[in-house]
């Protein structure tokens, strides 16, 4: 870059007066305005991995269940769990919606994003991998603020990968692929649909072996087109929202027994530990 360059952009930083962390942000919004295709991570799995998994804390709603958060935490001790995937909507945002803002026990980003921290570290026996979903956007897009949760999580939890926004793909060996996925759309009448037609929508050479889904708050295993499928559950107990229109809440989290085949997974033996009041 050259110093004429340099000296322009410092005259627009000045100009805005403009801090660091804030042009940070604005830059970080930039980068990611546009769609990009999924992200590519290498964790290579030993031929047996037993991994934890969980989605849809929606941590700032008051329905967000801590208590149940901490067993889920004793029980990947318990099972000895060799790491953890999370997949998505960490925080519940602010969604503008009428009277949401009394449903939740967290207001703000900061008041969410230090609460997420703290149920964040008790993992920190475990490595830990996640994407963003479409609630932890409101505080880039919708609140034009340029912040990617899990980017700010991954500075202050040691033990946390953040692998993208709303999707992300984990190559567990050279010809077998995990996805993490979180939907935008409302949910379907048969808690099927939306894992079926998910498996639909992947052509041939882009098919994952695995698919572990959220933002449904839905707790189904299903194989379909030689692909294990998860809808991960949810952390948030049943909301007036979600009540009011009907939907049900599964909350609950997934272990699964995962042992690497000739030809791809050999066998997936996924266990879902319900929560209940």
């Amino acid at each position: 870059m050259t110093e004429e360059r340099k000296s322009k952009i410092e005259d627009i930083v000045d100009k805005h007066k403009l801090t660091e962390s804030e042009l940070e942000r604005v830059l970080s919004s930039y980068e990611n305005s546009a769609p990009k295709k999924s992200q590519v991570f290498k964790d290579y799995f030993t031929q047996r991995t037993k991994i934890g998994i969980f989605s849809d804390c929606h941590i700032g709603q008051e329905m967000f269940d801590e208590p149940f958060f901490r067993h889920m935490v004793k029980t990947f001790k318990k099972e000895k769990v060799d790491k953890i995937y999370q997949v998505g909507d960490i925080l519940e945002g602010m969604s503008g919606r009428d009277g949401q803002i009394y449903e939740l026990s967290e207001i703000g980003y900061q008041n969410q994003m230090e609460k997420a921290i703290k149920m964040f570290n008790l993992l920190k026996s475990f490595q830990v991998y996640g994407i963003d979903g479409n609630h932890d956007e409101w505080y880039q897009k919708k609140a034009n603020m340029g912040i990617i949760v899990g980017r700010e999580l991954e500075k202050n939890v040691p033990h946390y990968t953040h692998l993208g926004q709303m999707e992300a793909d984990v190559e567990l060996r050279p010809d077998i692929t995990m996805k993490l996925y979180h939907g935008r759309d409302g949910t379907a009448y048969a808690v099927s649909y939306k894992m079926q037609k998910l498996m639909e929508s992947f052509t041939g050479g882009e098919k994952p072996n695995v698919v572990l889904s959220g933002h449904y708050h839905k707790a189904l295993y299903m194989f379909n087109r030689n692909i294990h499928g998860l809808e991960c559950g949810t952390m948030c107990g049943q909301t007036g929202w979600m009540r009011g229109k009907k939907i049900p809440a599964h909350k609950g989290f997934w272990i699964a027994d995962i042992e690497l085949g000739k030809g791809g997974i050999g066998k997936f033996a996924p266990a879902f530990y319900a929560g209940y009041k």
